[in-house]
């Protein structure tokens, strides 16, 4: 009985009065309903096609129907100040058939289904508590060959404790996925627990401190292969001292680690050291120092980073600065020195006919001394950002040892289905298949082995200039860009694929109001992959009386390369325009055209799309039209056009 009166008590303090004024939409009791949304959709398409390939014909009739309902909910318990409720669900049917007459009729029918629950006890208190189950179930039929069945859930919990003194949150999920294919019996399967913990703590008002702690074991197993399982426990601590009370002069500490065992062990530390300071003269100076380690099977790697420099900033025209970074590397087989030394210049002006002149160059040369035996290295978790393609840092990769990984170091990217490689002299190029897992701009990791030269030592020399001239407001615009890389003092360097590279552009463009045109000269000499490229370009946007809005985009390229006898032009057309027929309805046109000629290139394709929507008593209709027109090599082609319909139906309470 006493611990129910202490508990009861310290409900009550935590629990305000005026807390018990918010409106509900239904209330049973202690269980008050807030807020009702969701969508009820419906839609439809039909579509006829005609595909020619190598001179035999197939006919293509498309029916896709599909639907679904979502619901999110808002709840309280008893008082908003004690308990907050969310559910959301949803379910998601579809059917599509895919009829030829020629090839195998394809028969597809996907369904998905959700179901998110969370709540928080005491959401605006020091102490608040939350918790979440989630359910994501779905079907689909892959291409007649199998059907795939996937069921994933996840559940955790968050604890936070808000104080002025000391801040925590820490916080535990767990979750798992199972893909089986219904078919052939295989199976696809992950688990994973995380746990995490976060602190803050400031001793005065120019310090901050955070420190992190996450604990992750990942368990995956897929059809007849034996199970991995990696257990890590990665620590961060951040801190920060300012150095003054404008807060313009600091120090700053990152210090990282991770140990992981299981199928992929290691250890690993990273710290990085930086002070910065503002001195008299618009003088502004940066130390910065890093640290990295990190020791595996096989391999250990210690790495050390001493960087400097000096800027200063002439009233608001020029900001010069030199710098000096120094970079040692001492690997199980190799021992890599980088001694780099630089100096940039950037001039801004005003000048006459409301210009602006900006001219900028910079410096750079780097001494790169390297000791190792010719040995095979294996290569391990090393960072990418790929768009199209990509070359890999190091020569003589053994491609057959090429894998590839996302962020997460989950998912393994296949040959053939999410890149290519492909060979550039001694190096290799891995290049993104547009459709696949590999998103645009995505981070990847690459591990491989690789042939290592023996020692050898060289120095690189960088040289970057820029003139940009604007006048009449950017109306008229001129620029030349030069780039200069060279190198001297080889030594023991003629089995390496050095990039001698020479590379001038010039350009200009008008641009008058929302319409911008412009044309760019680029020759670009390298060792590696020269060619020479004209470009002509105009976009043009706008709108007249926030009824009708419009864009164009056009590009004209041609691209020279010597290993080539013929040009590659590619060319590209896009429009878009939206027409708004009073408030309730409008009229959205998309229409594109991509074309391709050069040797085992030529394409071309023209797409196009035009929807029309009204919403009519609380209901959103939309029918349109899509088509595009494909013919590839001259012995491809394809015609489509689809006509669809959906009706959506939105509603919030």
């Amino acid at each position: 009985m006493r611990y129910l009166k202490i508990f009861i008590v310290l409900l009550i303090s935590f629990i305000p009065l005026e807390g018990f004024s918010q409106v509900s939409l239904l209330s049973l009791g202690v269980w008050n309903l807030t807020s009702l949304n969701g969508e009820i959709k419906l839609g439809g398409l039909y579509g006829l096609g005609n595909i020619n390939s190598y001179g035999i014909n197939n006919k293509l009739t498309t029916k896709d129907y599909y639907g679904g309902i979502m619901l999110n909910t808002s709840s309280y318990i008893w008082n908003p100040n004690f308990m907050t409720f969310n559910i959301d669900g949803g379910y998601y049917p579809e059917s599509r058939t895919d009829l030829y007459l020629v090839t195998p009729n394809i028969y597809n029918a996907i369904n998905t289904s959700k179901l998110h629950m969370g709540a928080t006890l005491f959401p605006r208190k020091v102490i608040s508590l939350s918790g979440h189950l989630n359910y994501d179930n779905s079907y689909d039929s892959r291409e007649n060959l199998t059907d795939i069945k996937t069921n994933s859930k996840s559940a955790g919990a968050n604890f936070s404790y808000r104080n002025s003194f000391l801040p925590i949150t820490v916080s535990y999920n767990q979750s798992n996925w199972d893909s089986k294919e219904v078919q052939t019996g295989r199976d696809f399967y992950y688990n994973q627990k995380v746990l995490n913990g976060h602190m803050n703590k400031s001793f005065g008002k120019k310090d901050r401190n955070e420190f992190t702690y996450t604990h992750n074991d990942y368990f995956r197993q897929d059809y007849g292969l034996y199970g991995l399982r990696d257990v890590s426990d990665n620590f961060g601590l951040l801190d920060g001292y300012y150095l003054d009370s404008a807060h313009r002069s600091q120090i700053t500490s990152n210090i990282l680690g991770t140990i992981q065992t299981g199928a992929d062990s290691f250890k690993q530390w990273r710290a990085n050291e930086n002070f910065f300071y503002k001195l008299p003269y618009n003088l502004t100076y940066n130390l910065n120092y890093g640290y990295f380690y990190i020791t595996q099977p096989a391999e250990e790697l210690q790495q050390q980073n001493v960087s400097t420099s000096l800027s200063h900033q002439l009233f608001e025209s020029l900001h010069s600065g030199v710098l000096f970074e120094y970079d040692n590397a001492l690997e199980s087989t190799y021992h890599e020195i980088n001694d780099k030394l630089g100096l940039n210049l950037n001039y801004t002006k005003k000048t006459f006919a409301d210009g602006l002149l900006n001219i900028m160059y910079s410096y750079t040369r780097v001494l790169e001394k390297r000791s190792s035996s010719s040995e095979l290295i294996n290569i391990i978790n090393e960072q990418y950002t790929v768009s199209d393609r990509v070359v890999l840092k190091r020569p003589y990769v053994n491609t057959s040892t090429i894998i590839i990984k996302d962020v997460t170091g989950t998912v393994i990217y296949q040959v053939g289905i999410d890149y290519v490689i492909d060979a550039i002299g001694d190096f290799v190029e891995i290049q993104r298949i547009p459709g696949g897992q590999i998103q645009d701009n995505a981070s990847i990791y690459v591990s491989y082995t690789a042939t290592q030269p023996g020692d050898y030592h060289y120095d690189i020399n960088m040289n970057n200039f820029v003139f940009n001239w604007s006048v009449f407001n950017h109306f008229i615009d001129v620029y030349y860009k030069t780039n200069r890389t060279g190198y001297d003092n080889l030594h023991n360097a003629s089995n390496l694929l050095l990039d001698y590279l020479t590379e001038d552009i010039v350009g200009g463009s008008l641009k008058y109001k929302s319409a911008t045109g412009g044309v760019e000269y680029d020759n670009y000499q390298s060792t590696l992959i020269p060619f020479t490229m004209t470009r002509y370009y105009l976009t043009w946007q706008g709108k007249i009386k926030n009824k009708f809005i419009y864009t164009i985009n056009g590009n004209w390229r041609d691209y020279k390369l010597p290993t080539d006898p013929e040009h590659r032009i590619y060319k590209d057309l896009n429009g878009m325009m939206s027409y708004s027929l009073g408030s309730k309805s409008k009229i959205d046109l998309n229409i594109g055209y991509q074309s391709q000629q050069g040797r085992q290139i030529d394409l071309d394709l023209f797409t196009m799309r035009a929807k029309y929507s009204t919403n009519i008593r609380q209901l959103t209709c939309s029918v349109g039209v899509d088509s595009y027109n494909r013919i590839y090599l001259d012995n491809q082609v394809t015609d489509y056009v689809g006509v669809y319909i959906q009706v959506l139906k939105k509603f919030k309470y």
